[in-house]
């Protein structure tokens, strides 16, 4: 069995980083990676929405901001094991990397004050992540 789980670990390591073979390659999964944290951060907002209206509890939304905040890192992650296939790939990885960490950060922002039981506070987080939502969703647009 330990000679079956060398090879295996190997094989689940040697995944984490994904290489990207060509620019138009790169410029895929960097407007993949912007839509499916576009999608997280639209949900969040839809969470504080309903904070704003007294629609949802707030064990409720700790759960659904959780949610968000996880899947946008866990993408963030992915996308930072990226190989960017040359220089010129560099540039767009910074663009994308800054957008991210703006999305993760409003997001465990929300997180934060959701779990204090400040839910009045969610819909002036929101508005602050509005920006970030509008430029992931042009750069996804741009790079599919």
């Amino acid at each position: 069995m330990k000679r079956l789980a060398a090879p295996v670990l190997v094989l689940l390591l040697s995944g984490c980083v994904s290489p990207s073979f060509h620019d138009r390659d790169y410029e895929l999964k960097a407007g993949n990676t912007a839509k499916a944290v576009a999608s997280s951060v639209a949900t969040a907002l839809l969470g504080a929405e309903a904070a704003r209206r007294h629609q949802a509890t707030g064990p409720y939304l700790s759960v659904l901001l959780g949610s968000a905040e996880k899947d946008a890192l866990s993408v963030q992650s992915t996308f930072d094991g990226v190989q960017p296939p040359d220089a010129a790939a560099d540039t767009l990885r910074g663009t994308v990397d800054d957008l991210l960490s703006s999305a993760t950060t409003g997001l465990t922002e929300m997180r934060i004050v959701c779990r204090r039981g400040q839910l009045d506070k969610l819909p002036a987080f929101a508005d602050r992540l509005r920006a970030t939502l509008v430029e992931l969703r042009s750069l996804a647009d741009r790079y599919q």
